[in-house]
Parts: structure tokens; sequence; C-alpha cells
């Protein structure tokens, strides 16, 4: 065992641990080794018993080995599981024992056997294929229920399926396996955290659902290595969710991280190293190109043109191709130990992820290291203890993903293809700004090009991702010790006390540049360090109990939670600094005596109590009731508490005996659910105002200062409350091999806190109140496929949901909410009565006009022209509202950023030694709104499809004349910006083989995998940008395309390995 170790140090060594560009991911790496080598102190050499039970697990149908299945002493926790080969060897104490062996998706089966001192006995047992996914286990809040009896909409995500298709992210894991649940990345950018959206946006804010990990609730999730989960439960329902109360308006992601099997040592290790492409290029403009488009503009306006048409342009730089990296690496390392004996089990895993970006490489890179260890003690029959604990170091840098000032994928979509990547004539570098100004170089002192062409926020793209060094470095602790004692049978208390410790430091600096006239630091370089500590307790205590009579099983629930959050940061600014080196820049190497300082502090606390009772009658019916009253610190004491009912019911219809014979269809389900969950994601204090010491006024011809509140507290401010009813069937036919679900749901959230107008005079900001309304309708259909043949096992799982969202009420007088900008053109997106949450807004346009006459005839109901600056070839704009005028107020819906309809398709295959895994994902009935190009620029590049662009009459109905001089206003935001973003993603295909028992047994392995895999491997979409899928931070951003940082294609090369 030894040998074994040594020769695994310096297979890690040489392997993994190759020197980076980045001394902080060496010690990093370094630290990672030592906790590596940590890993033989888990070994327990006591687990050797005298007499051994061993044999073979196989499936009855088709003879095939079994791994993975569980053998149990019946009555005890003491068991061990099967290896590659269905094998198993379990350690006895001499006596009678019971044995249990069980599988997923298989019939459990025991045997009894007598076992003398030293004696070995072999078994061999076949299990029989059951698919009754009915029988199955889901996770609740605060506990596990039977699938058949859970009243509410609950989907679930295990391992398998993660293993199946890896994920970068454990959100990755729901996209396209839950129905009703829409994940969006928000970029392809490393470590970007994806938006995920239940049944719906419900609110104006924070829409984002609430997470609990190992039953403590966590601000994000980003800290998991997705090889530590064992399944994923969304409570998608009002009923399921309501057991969290005023936090679970959004939906409910319960995560539950892997667990020890009492039995001999498990050790497994896996590893996969890929490279990332950019997946598509954004059509544009090459130099000919561009020249002989930018002299028609001029040309048009009436001004010279700026090239000679036979001049042969000296440079011709796909800014695209400069810009993506070629292969950017991404490698993962994990390692997992987990065994017990026949008190203790225990899982401990070490983990480390590394991703460069396709745009920017190490500066747009996502390193993660996390560390576990779960456990489970029992002192005697009715005590029990243990802890789930994680440790995760995350470095994180990152540049801008979706903007469209001073990011580096919109200013490669916007600069000319005339300048170069790297300026080396001699004669332009003796000229200004290059011979004056500090202009960027690369480390090995090539000078970046400048434009001559455009200005503004468009530059060199590479230069300015030169001049961006922000790093920020996440050190968290997360996890939770809890008690268990049965004092009476079916009587048990649980207590836990969690804890969320986050440590974030981050740290930039600002050298001097010069990218262009208007974007330059000429002044003095500067450094900025902030740093935040997050600190949450949560204290729970839960009392169960659970009784069967005869045919009728009763449980009921009552617990109390208390959690409080304390928040601090500092940050501090200077200039000056003489270290150019980013990470060497420190506060005390700055040497300007003006320095900047600030910070800042808030707390927040919870406290609840909650109760659940459930019965059922032979699980043919069912029934739960649940309430939870909450009291949270960020509610004024007029409505500080809050209670959330629920409750819900179920039919098992098809075991009636009335219930008619129809063929294949064996099992029908009916679920009704009705509950009311809050939403308490808003700032703090809003209930009470700061004083605000530099207010004042004008008297006498001088200003007079005072003091007086910030803004206009209210007392009365209270959550959002989101009353939910749904409607269910579930079925199971052919044996259960077929099972699927579809659920009909009305959503209603009321007293969205919104902002409300006050007259100018007041002098105040204003307050913030419960005023708004939002309803989402929707369905959601699922169905999966399982089924086993000799040699051949197979899975299939389709599902499928419509939403539909409306505001319903707003507090205001207009009706109407202000949304997100693009570029300086004002509002794109906006939210209105009756219509969906941040839906596009602009003109309504009818075409091209074709030739004077048409301009002349476009006129309103008096004969008066529309648009009397418009010209052939310019855009006709809709008059919306009939009132003769072409204005502002004709501005209307022109597309909304939400699909109408997600879909999702996963599909498992195992032939013999070979495996097939898929994920397809796609949505239909969004819309993008296309802002790459930045249209208050004349010189920018543009889109190929301007080559079909009005240049006479009949040659285009749809692309204007192109013009320096937009008198028209040819620009203004319209529906020629919206395009279909409806698409068809093969998300992640995934090839594996299974080395065979005969190679395994010469290593002593148990199991062994190799695979290949792609992510992003095919697109099917209508839209012309880079990537269709866009999301945002704001519910009021998404869909918008300012030059989003597009997913990655990506092929691994991984193997996973077990002792």
């Amino acid at each position: 065992m030894c040998a074994f170790f040594s020769s695994f140090k310096q297979l890690i060594v040489q392997l993994f641990f190759k020197k980076k560009p980045y001394q902080k991911q060496t010690k990093m790496k370094n630290t990672l080794l030592f906790l590596l080598l940590m890993i033989p102190g888990f070994i327990n050499g006591g687990l050797l018993h005298a007499q051994t039970l061993e044999g073979i697990v196989t499936d009855r149908v088709s003879g095939e080995s079994l791994p993975g299945a569980t053998i149990m002493v019946k009555g005890t926790t003491q068991g061990t599981v099967t290896g590659i080969d269905g094998d198993y060897r379990l350690s006895l104490q001499a006596g009678s024992h019971v044995i249990t062996f069980s599988y997923v998706g298989y019939m459990p089966f025991e045997i009894d056997i007598s076992i003398e001192s030293g004696e070995t006995i072999v078994r061999n047992v076949q299990l029989q294929p059951d698919i009754t996914t009915f029988e199955e286990f889901v996770v609740v809040g605060y506990g596990t229920q039977q699938k058949k009896v859970v009243t509410g909409a609950i989907a679930s995500v295990d391992a398998e399926a993660i293993t199946s298709t890896p994920v970068l992210r454990v959100e990755q894991a729901m996209q396209g396996r839950a129905a009703g649940v829409l994940v969006t990345n928000l970029s392809g950018q490393p470590g970007e955290a994806p938006t995920v959206r239940i049944r719906g946006a419900g609110t104006t804010g924070n829409a984002e659902p609430l997470y609990v990990v190992d039953g403590m609730v966590v601000g994000g999730i980003d800290f998991l290595n997705p090889g530590d989960i064992e399944s994923i439960d969304v409570l998608k329902d009002a009923a399921s969710a309501a057991i969290y109360g005023a936090r679970a308006a959004n939906g409910v992601v319960l995560i539950t991280t892997k667990s020890g099997v009492k039995g001999d040592l498990s050790l497994n290790y896996s590893y996969y190293q890929g490279v990332q492409n950019v997946a598509r290029y954004v059509d544009v403009l090459d130099a000919e190109q561009y020249m002989m488009m930018m002299n028609e503009g001029a040309r048009n306006a009436g001004q010279p043109e700026p090239f000679d048409p036979n001049e042969i342009p000296l440079h011709n730089t796909n800014w695209q191709k400069e810009l993506f990296e070629s292969n950017a690496p991404i490698a993962n390392h994990e390692l997992s130990v987990s065994g017990g004996s026949e008190r203790s089990t225990y899982a401990s895993s070490l983990s480390y992820f590394t991703q460069q970006g396709i745009i920017g490489g190490d500066r747009s890179q996502f390193d993660r290291l996390t560390a576990r260890l779960n456990t489970r003690h029992q002192v005697n029959d009715f005590i029990h203890f243990g802890n789930n604990l994680a440790y995760s170091h995350i470095i994180r840098r990152g540049i801008a993903s979706n903007a469209s000032f001073n990011a580096a994928y919109s200013s490669a979509l916007n600069i000319d293809p005339l300048t170069p990547v790297f300026q080396d004539d001699e004669a332009i570098l003796s000229q200004p700004p290059y011979s004056n100004q500090p202009v960027v170089t690369n480390g090995n002192g090539k000078i970046y090009g400048i434009s001559e062409h455009i200005g503004a926020e468009i530059v060199n793209p590479l230069a300015l991702l030169e001049i961006q060094t922000g790093e920020t470095r996440v050190d968290k602790i997360v996890g939770n010790v809890f008690g268990e004692i049965e004092p009476l049978e079916d009587l048990k208390f649980r207590t836990t006390l969690g804890i969320d410790l986050a440590y974030v430091l981050g740290d930039s600096y600002q050298p001097l540049y010069y990218l262009n006239g208007a974007q330059y630091n000429l002044n003095k370089t500067s450094v900025q360090k902030n740093i935040d500590r997050y600190y949450t307790w949560q204290f729970e205590n839960t009392l169960t109990y659970s009784k069967q009579i005869d045919d009728h099983n009763f449980s009921a629930l009552l617990g109390t939670t208390a959690s409080k959050t304390n928040f601090e940061n500092l940050y501090g600014f200077n200039a000056d600094v003489d270290v150019s080196n980013p990470d060497h820049v420190y506060l005390n190497m700055a040497t300007d005596t003006v320095w900047q300082a600030f910070g800042g502090a808030y707390h927040e606390a919870l406290l609840s109590v909650f109760g659940r009772v459930s019965y059922n009658y032979l699980a043919r019916y069912a029934f739960d009731a649940t309430v939870r009253r909450d009291g949270s610190s960020k509610f004024g004491p007029n409505n500080r508490f809050g209670t959330f009912p629920s409750f819900g019911v179920t039919w098992m219809i098809s075991e009636e005996n009335f219930f008619p014979s129809l063929g294949p269809l064996e099992v029908v389900k009916l679920r009704a659910s009705w509950g009311i969950n809050g939403n308490q994601e808003i700032g703090n204090y809003q209930f009470i105002s700061t004083i605000d010491r530099s207010r004042g006024y004008i008297f006498g011809g001088g200003r007079a200062f005072g003091a007086s509140p910030s803004f206009i507290a209210n007392r009365d401010i209270r959550w959002e409350e989101s009353e939910q009813i749904d409607i269910a069937i579930d079925f199971g036919a052919y044996d259960n091999r077929l099972t699927g679900t579809v659920d009909y749901y009305v959503k209603t959230t009321k007293g969205l806190l919104e902002v409300i107008p006050i007259p100018g005079h007041v002098g105040n900001d204003p307050p913030v109140a419960n005023v708004g309304s939002v309803e989402n309708r929707g369905v959601e259909m699922s169905l999966n496929w399982r089924n086993y043949q000799p040699d051949f096992r197979y899975s299939l799982g389709v599902n499928a949901a419509y939403n539909k969202n409306e505001m319903t009420k707003i507090g205001n007088a207009e009706g109407i909410l202000p949304g997100a900008n693009w570029a300086v053109a004002g509002m794109v997106t906006r939210t209105e009565l009756g219509l969906p949450i941040a839906y596009f807004y602009g003109y309504v346009t009818d075409g091209i006009f074709q030739n004077w006459a048409d301009v002349y005839q476009h006129v309103n109901k008096n004969g008066q022209m529309l648009q009397p600056n418009a010209q052939p070839g310019d855009v006709r704009f809709v008059d919306v509202n009939g009132d003769g005028v072409i204005n502002s107020d004709d501005r209307t819906m022109i597309g909304k950023p939400t699909p109408d309809w997600t879909f999702g398709m996963n599909g498992n295959f195992e032939y013999k030694q070979f495996d097939l895994g898929f994920l397809i994902i796609g949505t239909y009935g969004n819309d993008v709104f296309n802002g790459i190009r930045r249209r208050d620029l004349n010189n920018t590049n543009l889109s190929t499809d301007m080559l079909d662009r009005w240049t006479g009459e009949g040659t285009s109905n749809t692309i204007p004349r192109f013009t320096f001089s937009d008198t028209n206003q040819n620009n203004r935001i319209s529906d020629l910006y919206i395009e279909d973003a409806s698409f068809l993603r093969l998300k992640n295909i995934q090839i594996g083989y299974t080395i065979p028992a005969s190679v395994l047994n010469r290593i002593n392995a148990r199991s062994w995998r190799v695979y290949i895999s792609a992510e992003n491997l095919i697109t099917l979409t209508r839209y012309t940008g880079a990537d269709p899928e866009i999301g945002a931070l704001s519910s009021f951003d998404i869909g918008i395309d300012r030059g989003i940082y597009p997913q990655a294609r990506t092929f691994r090369l991984g193997t996973s390995i077990s002792f």
C-alpha cells in the first residue's frame, strides 16, 4: 500500500502539477498535493476479518454483472458494494446473518447464512429488474418521501445523470433535465453562474431560487464540486417549498452530497483534460468591404469619401480570430475516499478544477480547489452524530462578458479591420500618439496598434485585455454538525448547527496606458483592494414522529430555525505605484498622499417555526399539510412576521377496484396542491432611513447645509407573497418502464416591492412599497423510458415546459416600470401592465421606402407626411397609436427574451463495455436584441448582412441604405434589432469504455472507465450572433446581446478508476 501511494504521488507530480504562468496557481496545487497525501490516514487496517462472504451479483434477465450493487447485513449498517465485475467480498462475524442485496432498478433479495470462524462462503446472486420508479425516494424539506406519496411537484437529478454528462457547475446539471426549470448561462466566461428560473420570473427583483446544501441554506453554490453531489431535488410548487416559507417564492433547490457506506475502504480518482474553442464567429466585413462601405456611407451623406477606391489595404485583421484563444485548457482532478466500520462512516474528497477562457486566456480564468468530509457516527442504538463540511478556495479573473463599453469582444466586433494587431511601421511609431503617449505593449515589448478610423470605447481588444489585471480570491467554509436522538420508537430529535463563512479579497492594478483619444490613463498608476467577509450561522432543531397502524401511515414534523448573517467590507485605493507586476502590487507601495478608504456592514436575521403532518392509506390516498412562520429583520415592526401555509393531496386512482384495464397503462396518480411562499430578497433596512448630512438649500443668496433622512422610509413593507396552485397526473406503463408526469400550475406573486412615485416638491427619494403583482401560468410534461436487455441497457428522457408571464399590477399611474438600456440609445426593455416582465421596447417597422412615391404616400389621415425627413432606402416606421405622428409614443412591444417553451432530452445507452450519453436542450418563442454593433458610431465595422442593404429600388425591403447622415433615424431602437433566439443544442455527448475485469484484476482495481466527450457540439438557431443563450443577473437585462462572451465548444478526454 505504501508503494502504491508513493507511485501515485509521482504520477500526480509528473502529470498534473506542471508549471503555470501564475505563481498563485502553483501555490494552490502544492496545497492540493499536500492534502492528497493525507488520504492514507483514513485507511483503517482493522477492517479485515477472518470470516467472509463472497460472490457475484448479476442481472437475472441478461446475466450481466451489476457493478455498484449494495450488500448489507440486515438489521445493521454493515455492508459493501460490488466491483466492476459484480463481485463482492463481505467480512462477517461468526454466526447467523440475513444478507440483503439491492440495486437501483432491481427487486431487493435476501439470503440466510450461517458462518463459522475462519470460513469463506460463496454465494452468487441474481437480481430481478424492477422498474417501479414510484417506489423510489426523493428528498423533500427536512426528510425524504416515496414518490408514490409525494403530493408536490419535485424534479430530481441523481449522481448518475451528472456523471453521464459532466457539468462545470452544479446549476448546469438541472439544464434540460427538469421540466419547468430554465437554466440560462450568463455567458461563456469561466466561473460565471447561470441564472435559474423555476416556473418563470415571479418578481421584478431577485428571482433566483433558494439553495439548500445538506440542510444548510447558502447564498450561492459555486463552492461545490459537481462530483460530490449525490442528488439534486427541485421543489417547484408552493406545497413542497412551503416548509422554507419566507425564502421559497422562487422555488427551492435541495442538494445532497455523497455520504459513506459501511464496509471496506473505497478509493476513487477521476480526471479529465480538455480544450476549448469558439463555436461560432460573427460574420463581419473584411478590409476591402469595409473601405467600400465607409465610402458609400460618406457619399450618401454628401461627405468626401475617406478611402481611395483603388487603394489596396495594408492590413486585413480578423479581430475575432486574433482575440479567441485556440485550445484554451480545461482540467479537473478528483480524489475521494469512503467507507466505514460498524458504527462510523465517512466520505471525503479533494478536487481541483481549472478553466481558462477562450477570450483572454488566463485573464479570464477560474480555479477552484475543494475539500469535503462527511461523517456519521453511531454512539448506540438511539444516538447518532456527524458532520457535512466543505472548504473551497476560488481564484477568479474576469473581463466584461456582455457590455457595450470597455469590453474586448464588443471592440473586436466593431473595430475596423484596417488596424493591425501590432504596429511595427517605424514611420508610424515615430509619430504621435505612439511617440508621446504610454501606448500598450505585450510581454515581448511589441506595441499594439491604434485605430485611425474609430475612437470612443472601440479599441484594440488585445490591448484592452493587456491592461486588465483584476483578480478575486474567495475562501469559503460551508457545513454543519448534527446530532440525532431517538428516545422512543418512531420518535427522532435532530439538532443541527451550520455555518457559511466566506472571505473575499479583490484587487486590481491600473497602469498608465493609451488605447485611443478617448480611452487612456495618463496621470498615475493606481491600485485598489477590497475585503469582504460574510458569516452566517444557522441553528435548527426538528422533532419527527412516524407511525404505522395497520394500513395507515402517519408522520409529523415540528421544527425551529434561527439564523443570522453578518457582512463587513473594507476598500482602499491609492495612486502612484512604482511596481509594474500586478501580482506584487499592494496599497503600501503607492506614494500618493491622498488615500481613499471606506467600508460598510450589515446584519440580517431570521427566526422561524414550522411544522408538517403527512398521512397516507396504503399509498392510495395521501395528504400533506405544512405551515411555517418566519420573522425577518429585513422588515419593519409592522410586518416583521409572516405565515406561509400549504397542503397537498394525492390519489393513486389505479389502485381502485373500479379503475378499468387500459392495456399497458398500470399506474395513474392524481396530485393537487396549494400554498403560499414568501420572498425576502430585498436590501436591508428598507423600513428605516439613514440620515444624510449633505443636504442643503439656497437662502439669502447663500447655501445653507443641514441633515434629513436619505429617503422616505416605509415601516409597512413586507414579504412578496407567491400563491400557487398545482394540478398534476403521474403515470406508469409497460411494467413502469415508461413513466410520465403532466403538471398545470398558476403562480401569482403579490406585493412586489417597487419604488412609489412622489411629487418632486417633496424633496426626497421615494419609498419602496408592496404594490405590484405578476402571474405565471404553465404546463410541464416529462416522459422517461428505461429498459434492460441482454448486453444492452438504455434510458431516454424528454421534457417540455410552457410558461406565460404577465404583469398584473404595477404601483404607479402609468402602469410601467423602466428596464435596461443599450449603449447610448436609451431604454430597450420595460415592464408594462398586461405584458411579460422586461419585454423588448421600440418602434415597429414596415419595410423600406423603395422610391419617392412610397415616401410621399406614407401620410396620416390629414394627408401629412409621417416621415418628412425620409428618402428612398430609409426605414418605414408604423404609427402604432394612430395619432398621425411618428414619435416615442409609438414605441411598443417588439419581442421578449423569455421563451414560451423549453425542451430537454437526455439518453444513456450501455452495450457490453461501451456506453453513450447525451443531452439536448432547446427553447422556442424567445427573442434576442442584437445590439452587437455600436450604431451611434459611424465608422464601426459592420455585419456582412449589410452587403444586402438597399442600394436601389427593389434591392432590399429589410436592410436600409447605409449613410453617415441618418436624418430618418433608421438606427433608432426598433424591431430591426430583434431576432428569433429559439435554438436546439446538443449540449453534451459522451462515449465511454469500461475496462474489462481481466485487466482490473492485475492492478486490484474495482472499476476503470475512460471516455471522450464534447460540449456545445451543434447549435441550430436562426440567430446571427455568436450565441443565442444570453442570461443576465437582472431580469431586465436578459436577452440583450451587447457582444456576449460566447460559450465554448469543448472536447474532453477523461478517466475514472476505483480501488
